[in-house]
């Protein structure tokens, strides 16, 4: 075995008392986070000994499935397969009880409470927390989720996402009030389509999008990260064309396999999604497509628009989403993945098979209420809570404000009811 790869290993015997286990099997695979970085991940599966796998290979109870960083020795996950901790259990916390599980925490991660964690779900086998600064959530934040069995003992732990620290916050005292906040609220109210199941018709709702505003009231930061943290780079063209190409779309298997070499992970090379996409890659990618369309879509001129792009294991990725004069909450879009290296279309995702359920639904009637008439009855159910929010320019968190709204109006009604009851 390699001696920087032997070193880790035995750091984890150590870090999680697996004395009494053999390591069985390692794999090595790397992502990024939403500071542009690369993370080089080892997986490992620690078999009890002198117990080998079932008849169908799969890892016998006891196991400890542990995922570390490789240069940073950081523990990411940890599972004791069937619920069993075979481990040295004086190295883990000694209850469910949230004292222990957070000294614990705080032991395993570095992170502090109340500073850079706090509770976000205590159940009682599971506790789970959310990143946060003096309080304060962030935005792309971590979480934590910590399980136990029915004996009180550890089974399982997950830590995911980033937890700054007070060094990496831009700090100032929170500033937004109503009359800041409001017209930033009102500009995101929406008109919306949802299906109501029972009377298998479509019902116009007025909704209010979330977003986040500035602390100084000068600019909204939109929910614009796609998967893995990639950044999102914004578009909204309409995709418009004469006349069909012919000829048949080529679909390529693909390969969105994370996983990575030994000597990969030894040379420590950027993940190629960390380099940002070029003016002339997004244009490219443009041009493909409306190729794509005019293929597979022929029909659809003027139907869909372009709305952004997104790296994702060495694809991009491209969403595409219908037009239509009210925004339908199902978000049913096609996702188009193009080849980096070639810019050229391989495969795409057509989500509008989760639409069929609605298919017969009836056409929403013409809404009675204006836009000006909806947002005076949700006024009162605006919430606008302080979040750090990661700014990239500055490399920093800022301090913003989350404006949102759980509740929505009936636009045939009038009715206000929470989102989530609706449909």
């Amino acid at each position: 075995m390699n001696a920087q790869l032997q070193e880790v290993v035995n750091d984890t015997r150590e870090m999680l008392g697996l004395h009494h286990h053999e390591l069985e099997r390692y794999h090595f695979f790397r992502e990024t986070n939403h500071h542009n970085e690369t993370v080089y991940i080892l997986g490992m599966e620690w078999f009890p000994n002198g117990v080998e796998s079932d008849e169908d290979g799969l890892n016998p109870e006891g196991t400890a499935v542990v995922d570390v960083n490789f240069h940073t020795r950081e523990l990411r996950q940890l599972v004791f397969v069937g619920g069993v901790n075979s481990a040295d259990n004086s190295l883990y916390p000694t209850s469910a009880a949230k004292e222990d599980v957070i000294e614990w925490i705080e032991a395993v991660t570095g992170l502090t409470f109340g500073r850079q964690f706090l509770i976000a779900r205590e159940e009682e086998q599971v506790l789970e927390f959310e990143a946060a600064v003096d309080n304060i959530p962030v935005s792309p934040g971590g979480t934590i989720h910590v399980e136990f069995n029915d004996d009180d003992v550890m089974r399982s732990f997950y830590i995911n996402g980033s937890f700054p620290g007070e060094e990496q916050i831009e700090w100032e005292p929170f500033a937004l009030t109503p009359d800041k906040y409001e017209p930033t609220a009102k500009a995101q109210c929406q008109l919306l389509e949802l299906p109501d199941e029972e009377q298998e018709k479509w019902v116009p709702v007025y909704g209010i999008e979330e977003v986040f505003l500035t602390n100084d009231a000068e600019r909204t930061i939109p929910f614009t990260f796609g998967e893995d943290h990639s950044p999102f780079v914004a578009k909204d063209d309409v995709l418009q064309w004469d006349a069909p190409l012919e000829g048949e779309f080529e679909r390529k298997e693909i390969d969105l396999s994370a996983e990575v070499t030994l000597e990969t992970v030894l040379e420590n090379a950027p993940h190629p999604d960390t380099f940002p996409l070029s003016d002339a890659e997004i244009a490219a990618c443009e041009r493909e497509v409306l190729r794509f369309m005019r293929l597979v879509y022929p029909d659809e001129s003027s139907k869909r628009r372009l709305t952004g792009f997104y790296l994702k294991d060495g694809y991009i990725k491209a969403e595409i989403r219908p037009v239509k004069d009210a925004k339908n909450v199902l978000d049913i879009k096609i996702n188009l993945l193009i080849e980096r290296n070639t810019l050229t279309a391989v495969n795409y995702f057509d989500q509008d098979k989760l639409f069929e359920a609605f298919r017969h639904f009836a056409n929403s009637d013409k809404p009675t209420l204006s836009l000006e008439e909806a947002f005076d009855k949700l006024r009162g159910y605006l919430e606008v809570e302080p979040v750090y929010v990661y700014d990239s320019g500055m490399d920093r968190y800022m301090l913003c404000g989350k404006v949102d709204c759980a509740y929505g109006v009936n636009a045939e009604t009038g009715e206000v009811m929470a989102l989530n009851e609706m449909g």
